[in-house]
C-alpha cells in the first residue's frame, strides 16, 4: 500500500481558496493524478485550499472523497517564548529551534515549555489517532504508540521472508492500494513524523514541499504481517515542470529551485 500526500495549490489564504496560479497548478496536478491506477480512496482537509486543489482531479477519477477534520493544517498556536505573542507552533527561528534539544526527540518534542503553552501534545495525538483510524480500515494496526510498526494481513509467506525479502517489484505484487491525502505542509509532516518515528519539528524546520507537490510513503513488509512506512518520494512536482508552471515558494523563506 502507498500513502500519497499532496500539498494544496498556491494558496489564497484571505479567501480560503487558491490563487490563479494555484488553480493552474491544480489543473496540471489533475492530469497526473488521473494516470494513477488504482486509487483506492481520497481524503481531504476541510480547508478550502485543499478542497479546491482536489476538485479538478476528482472530476476525472471514479472515486469520491472523504473530508477528515483532523487533516486541517496543523496551525495550532503557542506562546512565543521571546515576546509572549501567539504564533503557529512550527514556525521557529533557526537559533531557537537548534537551542531546544528536545525538539529532536520524537517522544518529548511536544513536552517542551513552548509546546505545552498551546496544548500541542493533545492536538498531535489527535492526528496520530486519526491516521491510525484510517490505516485500520485497510487492516493495518499499529503495535504500539511508540513503535511505528503496523500489523497487517500477510502478503509474504515464511519462505519469502527467509530470503530477507529483498524482492524486486517484478517478483511479487504486495498490497496495490493507493490512498491519497490532500492537505497541508504542516499536517503532512506531523503524520510522516509519526509514521517514521521522527520528530515532526525536524521535518517542519528542515524540509519544504511546494504547493501541489507529491510525497509518497510505501508500506514495506520484510516480515510476514509486519509493515513499516518509508518515504519513497518527497515533494515531487514534475507535473508543474512538464506544464511550464514554476514552483510556488509559499511557505519557504527564500527562492525555490527552478530545476
Amino acid at each position: 500500500m502507498k500513502l500519497i500526500f499532496i500539498r494544496h495549490g498556491d494558496p489564497d489564504y484571505k479567501n480560503n481558496t487558491l490563487t490563479k496560479k494555484g488553480w493552474n497548478e491544480a489543473l496540471l496536478l489533475a492530469k497526473r493524478v488521473a494516470s494513477w491506477k488504482p486509487i483506492t480512496d481520497v481524503y481531504l482537509s476541510p480547508y478550502g485550499r485543499a478542497q479546491d486543489t482536489a476538485k479538478p482531479f476528482l472530476e476525472q477519477i471514479p472515486c469520491t472523497a472523504t473530508t477528515l477534520p483532523w487533516l486541517q493544517e496543523f496551525d495550532y498556536r503557542i506562546k512565543d517564548p521571546r515576546d509572549g505573542h501567539k504564533r503557529i507552533c512550527w514556525d521557529w527561528l533557526p537559533r531557537d529551534f537548534f537551542a531546544e534539544r528536545n525538539f529532536f526527540n520524537a517522544r518529548r518534542w511536544f513536552k517542551t515549555k513552548a509546546m505545552k503553552s498551546g496544548s500541542i501534545e493533545q492536538h498531535y495525538k489527535s492526528v496520530c489517532a486519526g491516521i491510525d483510524d484510517v490505516l485500520a480500515q485497510y487492516d493495518y494496526t499499529r503495535i504500539s504508540s511508540s513503535v511505528p510498526i503496523y500489523n497487517c494481513l500477510p502478503h509474504l509467506n515464511d519462505e519469502e521472508a527467509a530470503q530477507d525479502t529483498h524482492l524486486l517489484a517484478t517478483q511479487k505484487n504486495l498490497d496495490e492500494r493507493n490512498i491519497v491525502f490532500v492537505c497541508h505542509l504542516g499536517i503532512m509532516f506531523a503524520v510522516i513524523g509519526y509514521l517514521t518515528g521522527i520528530s515532526p519539528v525536524q521535518l517542519w524546520q528542515g524540509f519544504f514541499v511546494a504547493p501541489t507537490s507529491v510525497t509518497v510513503l510505501g508500506a514495506e513488509e520484510r516480515i510476514p504481517g509486519e509493515v513499516v512506512f518509508r518515504v519513497q518520494m518527497l515533494g515531487d512536482a514534475r507535473h508543474l515542470a512538464e506544464g511550464g508552471e514554476p514552483l510556488s515558494a509559499s511557505g519557504f523563506f527564500g527562492n525555490v529551485a527552478a530545476f
